[in-house]
């Protein structure tokens, strides 16, 4: 066992008020719900830290606790007491002053071990999980996760917690040390999400090309590919439209290239296949030319967007076919948009689609000299918390013509 660090000291009043906090929320919540615990990471310290508590979820997202931000990861877990599983301790601590250190540990032994060492305040029991076998195996319904351990690395232990493989791998690559059980060190078993049955899903990728695609399925069939210039990161343009998928088949026989390369709309067909939550692969034609794509699917995509994390002051560039220009926006926590591109206004706003990770979109211009006069047009955005950037895509009602912008937050 190696304790580890995450949040920065938030003073013992808010400890104290914490954990109250958390046996409450404990407390509400009915057994077959699940809980969504959410990750962060503070650049400066490179710690991460995981949550499921709204009240401390609202003030990372906006900026009471400094220098934190969202990953784009989560997990599912089990309220306390639900049937065969174990709680998880969570434990505080100042030792490391000026970074702080959370715990968290689903071994009655472990927690046992870490209530008795002073430096540590046992705050409470979170969230139930399962147990893996000694062989870091876990039953039907539930997936893998897994602990990783900096080392000590910068000074401060750390720990972090994911349910993504190649996470883990990446950062045993950095030298992270995997605890738990089994060969992968893995510490708990959490609920799996459920598979999608359809092409739904955010998918990344590359085309034949050379271009790197990020692509977006609604649950409507409506989807957004948004692709680079050959073997860069530089946007090239969207192709929007609405997809069949049938069996293992993904068809469009509506699709638009949106290029800001060529520059120009074209009509284009999509034909490929997917695996649900798994691969997306095809051909896309248009009087452009013909390519190939081969994408995976994110897991990212299942994880509820943030209002309060996506909002903020944006700068950044606006695409369509006037070229680029550069934009200015603001995004509130509920949802209201304002910008300006060149000397044009807008207004207009953001809702998440669903429980999944993105908005839908609304944007309606202010008049001349504005490219799309008075209309409204509606599509769809995605935060990237990582990159702290916004990506807004949408056509106009004859999709002759659109908008693509990538907004960053200073």
């Amino acid at each position: 066992m190696t304790i580890g660090c995450s949040l920065a000291n938030a003073g013992r009043a808010w400890i104290r008020a914490l954990v109250a906090g958390l046996a409450a929320v404990a407390g509400s919540l009915a057994l077959g719900q699940t809980v969504t615990v959410v990750e962060y990471h503070h650049a400066a310290f490179d710690h991460y830290f995981v949550t499921y508590l709204p009240d401390e979820i609202a003030k990372l997202d906006n900026g009471t606790f400094t220098g934190w931000a969202r990953t784009g990861q989560q997990f599912l877990a089990y309220p306390v007491g639900y049937a065969g599983t174990v709680p998880t301790c969570r434990f505080f601590s100042t030792a490391f002053a000026p970074r702080s250190s959370h715990f968290y540990t689903p071994y009655a032994a472990e927690c046992t071990a870490v209530k008795a060492n002073p430096n540590w305040q046992f705050e409470a029991q979170v969230f139930g999980v399962f147990l893996p076998s000694a062989a870091g195996t876990c039953g039907n319904g539930t997936k893998p996760l897994y602990r990783l351990y900096n080392n000590g690395q910068g000074g401060a232990p750390n720990h972090r917690y994911t349910t993504d493989l190649s996470t883990r791998t990446g950062m045993i690559a950095r030298g992270w040390i995997a605890e738990g059980a089994g060969g992968l060190g893995v510490i708990a078993c959490v609920p799996a999400q459920s598979t999608p049955v359809t092409a739904e899903g955010m998918w990344t990728g590359t085309a034949s090309t050379g271009a790197n695609v990020v692509g977006f399925v609604l649950d409507t069939g409506v989807f957004y590919f948004l692709y680079t210039t050959p073997f860069s990161t530089i946007t090239a343009g969207v192709i929007q439209g609405n997809a069949a998928s049938s069996g293992s088949a993904f068809t469009s026989s509506n699709a638009r290239d949106f290029s800001f390369v060529a520059p120009g709309v074209f009509p284009a067909t999509i034909s490929g296949s997917f695996a649900a939550g798994s691969t997306l692969t095809g051909t896309v034609s248009s009087q452009l030319g013909t390519s190939t794509f081969n994408l995976s699917y994110a897991d990212t995509y299942a994880q509820p967007a943030s209002l309060a994390a996506a909002a903020g002051q944006y700068v950044g560039t606006s695409s369509s076919s006037l070229g680029n220009q550069t934009v200015t926006f603001t995004v509130t926590a509920a949802g209201a948009i304002a910008g300006s591109v060149a000397s044009c206004t807008f207004t207009g706003t953001a809702a998440r689609h669903g429980n999944v990770n993105a908005f839908d979109l609304s944007i309606r211009f202010n008049g001349s000299p504005c490219l799309f006069g008075t209309a409204t047009l509606t599509g769809i955005a995605h935060y990237d918390a990582g990159y702290r950037r916004l990506y807004a895509v949408a056509p106009n009602a004859a999709r002759s013509d659109g908008f693509l912008i990538i907004g960053n937050k200073p």
